[in-house]
């Protein structure tokens, strides 16, 4: 076994889990990248390592300065392995739905936390975030903004790494479904598989109350997927289907893949597992990698906890026997609340939308 001089050297090689108790009956085969294998715990590690490591090498992030990022855990936590390991100075902007699981893990890596806690006109906190991140920023040189919503790093670390990765350990495959937040994975890994994978078909998976593709914010309980507004990472060019899912189906999901698989996993990746099982009930045959962006540790203080389930009105996953089951809640996967639909759909959308405002 290798001997490495950081932590850092152990982001990348995550594996793929074939899901034996989630089984559509039509020769379709689910397998889950497992990425809470990474040291910080979820595919932020990747994005996070390369865009600093590029902007050490521009020299627009030095020895001594502050980086400074808006982020609702993830990113946050990558960020505060790599400061500690190389000596940064990390300020993480965040919002009341960061789980406190991972405020606890960026705290213990000496991260410091600013927190946004008045939302925007639509209940959100994003904008707010970064307002505040313009504001530690303004006038000071020495602090670096990672801004992992538009850095084309972020992707890019996906189209020439993580990828590689995927057709290495899985050279032939149908489908990749793969949660949205920044965007970053979904459209770097997309971009260069389906040059490899021509016929590879790729699934977006985000929440039901997201903005991310254009529909009305309304909020979610969810985390690790979703946002606001369209984030600038996120290419649709490369991206064939949608599916939204609501809270109880991704939220009972990702709870099953613990209960029943042994996969502790987050929120984010429960819904990509579901939307995974939509796909394979229309696809028979199909060969499906879904994206298992963090790790289920994040939430064991809420989404995996009973009381807070109820708090928020989602007692439906614990007490509704669809939700509780593999069997059942493949079976639902079936006819789900938003079945997925093409992305063609939402730019001839968008057109129209356009097409009125200019004639108004």
């Amino acid at each position: 076994m290798a001997i490495h001089d950081s932590v850092l050297e152990l982001i990348g090689g995550t594996p793929i889990v074939r899901l034996r108790n989630f089984t559509v009956h039509n020769g379709g085969q689910v397998l889950v990248k497992v990425e809470s294998a990474n040291p910080g715990r979820s595919i932020k590690d990747r994005a996070a390592h390369f865009m600093i490591e590029q902007a050490e090498s521009s020299g627009r992030l030095r020895p001594g300065d502050t980086i400074v990022e808006s982020t609702s855990g993830n990113l946050g936590k990558s960020l505060a392995l790599i400061g500690a390991a190389k000596g940064y100075r990390v300020i993480l902007v965040v919002d009341p739905k960061t789980p406190v699981s991972v405020l606890r893990y960026a705290k213990a890596l000496g991260a410091e936390i600013e927190l946004v806690d008045t939302p925007d006109e639509s209940g959100g906190y994003q904008r707010q975030r970064l307002e505040r991140v313009r504001q530690l920023r303004a006038g000071d040189p020495r602090v670096f903004w990672p801004d992992q919503y538009r850095n084309p790093d972020n992707p890019r670390i996906h189209a020439e790494h993580t990828a590689g990765e995927v057709l290495s350990d899985l050279p032939a495959f149908d489908a990749l479904v793969a949660s949205v937040s920044t965007g970053g994975h979904i459209s770097g890994l997309s971009r260069m598989l389906k040059g490899k994978l021509p016929g590879l078909t790729t699934i977006a998976v985000d929440a039901a109350g997201s903005a991310a593709f254009g529909f009305p914010f309304r909020g979610y309980a969810m985390r690790g997927l979703g946002l606001a507004w369209k984030p600038g990472n996120l290419d649709l060019s490369v991206v064939d289907r949608v599916h939204l899912v609501d809270d109880h189906e991704g939220i009972a999901t990702s709870r099953a893949l613990a209960r029943r698989e042994g996969v502790l996993v987050g929120e984010s990746a429960g819904a990509a597992v579901f939307a995974a099982l939509h796909h394979a009930h229309h696809n028979p045959g199909s060969r499906i990698l879904a994206v298992a962006a963090d790790d289920g540790a994040n939430y064991l203080g809420e989404s995996f906890d009973d009381d807070w389930l109820r708090e928020r009105g989602l007692a439906a996953v614990l007490d509704d026997a669809a939700l509780r089951e593999p069997d059942r809640l493949v079976e639902l996967a079936r006819c789900p609340a938003h079945p997925a639909v093409p992305v063609e759909s939402l730019r001839a959308e968008e057109d129209r939308d356009d097409g009125l405002n200019h004639a108004a």
